[in-house]
């Protein structure tokens, strides 16, 4: 850092004084957090595009708190890797939409913040819409007809052939460019897109746990079962009642795809096409 800047910086007394006035830009999504992940600062753009209801305050409070625990994990460990190795994660991008309101494409960025020996004790995050910095990545572009399918069709039969085919890439380019800009597979997407609508359908509906791992696109129960497990902590019916002793107010839940919730909470099922020997791996 320049000397100068350096010199005028330590002389702030309070960051807020650059912060607030940066949060009147319009659009402008940032958020700051400490080491245990806690928000410290949130743009008022970010607070509006999280659905966060006026006055509601988001200081101390994690990523756990705000979204599903599957999307939450998800967070978290993009934090840890920031804080781990000091470096930035650039230009991931994700989407965020919710059940009432239409999806949000965008690029995340996550910097690490040092204090003055040099040592990490938080990060920045700046969030750019995709409408607006589309075009710079052609490749990631390229993955959004993939990532709308399975966002809308995830109960349904899926095929990294299917695909590949949508982007116009060959299966193997398909799942290289898949893994490197969506940080995982097109495997561990389906799967994270599918066991959040289960769990969705699990707090949100009356179906058993068979009807609704069937209806997410799982065709076997204890498979479901260990899968949820993992990726939650807890056993689907252990989420079931525990969110039933708590039943919190309503709030916004964000989800990683571009589909609502039907009205009744249930996974959407759409009718499955007759079984076949397929050339392509099954998602």
């Amino acid at each position: 850092m320049n000397v100068i800047q350096n010199e005028f910086l330590q002389r702030v007394a309070d960051l807020r004084q650059i912060l607030d006035p940066l949060d009147r830009i319009p659009g402008a999504m940032f958020m700051i957090k400490n080491l245990d992940s806690r928000y410290i600062y949130m743009s008022r753009a970010l607070r509006q595009t999280i659905h966060l209801a006026p006055g509601f305050d988001v200081v101390g409070k994690t990523d756990f708190e705000l979204f599903p625990k599957i999307i939450a994990q998800h967070f978290r460990q993009n934090d840890l890797q920031v804080f781990r190795h000091g470096k930035a994660l650039i230009n991931e991008i994700h989407a965020t939409g919710f059940f009432d309101h239409p999806t949000q494409w965008s690029y995340s960025s996550k910097f690490p913040l040092h204090d003055r020996k040099g040592k990490v004790i938080g990060l920045i995050t700046i969030n750019e819409k995709y409408n607006d910095v589309m075009g710079r990545d052609a490749e990631l572009n390229r993955l959004l007809p993939a990532i709308e399918h399975i966002s809308r069709h995830y109960a349904d039969r899926i095929t990294v052939g299917q695909l590949a085919k949508l982007c116009s890439f060959s299966e193997s380019h398909f799942m290289r460019v898949f893994r490197q800009r969506m940080k995982m597979t097109p495997y561990a997407f389906v799967e994270q897109v599918r066991l959040f609508h289960a769990g969705d359908a699990i707090l949100h509906s009356a179906a058993s746990i068979s009807e609704i791992a069937v209806n997410c696109g799982f065709y076997d129960h204890s498979s479901f079962v260990k899968r949820f497990k993992k990726s939650t902590g807890t056993t689907p019916m252990r989420h079931r009642r525990e969110y039933q002793k708590r039943l919190n107010p309503e709030r916004a839940i964000a989800l990683p795809m571009s589909v609502s919730a039907p009205a009744s909470g249930a996974c959407r099922r759409t009718p499955a096409a007759p079984s076949r020997p397929s050339q392509h791996p099954r998602l």
